[in-house]
């Protein structure tokens, strides 16, 4: 079964000896046609009450050590329509709607060869500490990542993740998160309540929240205890 290199899957066994599936974004997936990543807007707005305060803006990230943020620049082209797109000093942007780009199949261009650059959607809400998550933004994150990336699996691959809810609504997997630095741990804090989560046990800036149990508010914190 072939998957889209923006899902790593791992498989692990839970401590109730039930499978479960660790899809990781480490290898963040180049960028998409404009239709395409216009999903991804349309999966935020869906998923707005889960974040009502967030912002969802797309994160450029090098490939390898040779490439660089500086002097990049990016933008929507088609045959007829050309939009320039502001990029933040860390490699961030806010995609813009456009309906002239959408009939026009425009697609995001970068001023640098192919494979050189990545991306990654991040959902943020004000006020949660430097050193954590709010679970409410990685559920919106999530559906943001799957409403782009399900277009690019092999049907079977897409049928056999939708059966069972998504990434981001399966209880059966744990969709990888990364984290500013290496963890030595995370814990989920809601309220008096708080219990680790798994850090990948490859990739340690990685952690997997439970995007799917609902007995976790949106409001929940994923704390981060960094390897020191």
């Amino acid at each position: 079964m072939k998957y889209s290199a923006a899902l790593l899957l791992f498989v692990a066994v839970s401590a109730s000896a039930q499978p479960v599936v660790e899809v990781s974004t480490v290898r963040d997936p180049e960028l998409k046609s404009y239709a395409t990543m216009v999903k991804g807007l349309d999966a935020f707005d869906a998923e707005r009450s889960r974040a009502p305060q967030g912002t969802l803006r797309f994160l450029l990230r090098p490939a390898s050590r040779e490439d660089s943020l500086q002097g990049l620049q990016l933008k929507i082209v088609g045959d007829r329509v050309t939009l320039p797109v502001a990029l933040d000093a860390d490699g961030g942007f806010s995609l813009p709607r456009s309906t002239a780009a959408l009939d026009d199949d425009a697609e995001l261009v970068l001023n640098r060869k192919r494979h050189s650059f990545r991306w990654r959607p991040e959902v943020r809400s004000p006020g949660v500490p430097a050193a954590a998550r709010r679970l409410g933004d990685l559920r919106v994150q999530c559906a943001v990542q799957w409403a782009i990336e399900q277009e690019e699996l092999a049907p079977p691959a897409r049928a056999a993740l939708s059966a069972t809810g998504g990434p981001c609504r399966s209880m059966t997997m744990h969709m990888g998160f990364d984290a500013p630095a290496p963890l030595q741990g995370a814990w989920l804090r809601d309220g008096e309540r708080r219990e680790p989560i798994p850090v990948n046990r490859h990739y340690r800036r990685v952690f997997n929240p439970p995007l799917a149990d609902r007995s976790w508010s949106d409001d929940t914190l994923v704390e981060f205890h960094y390897v020191r």
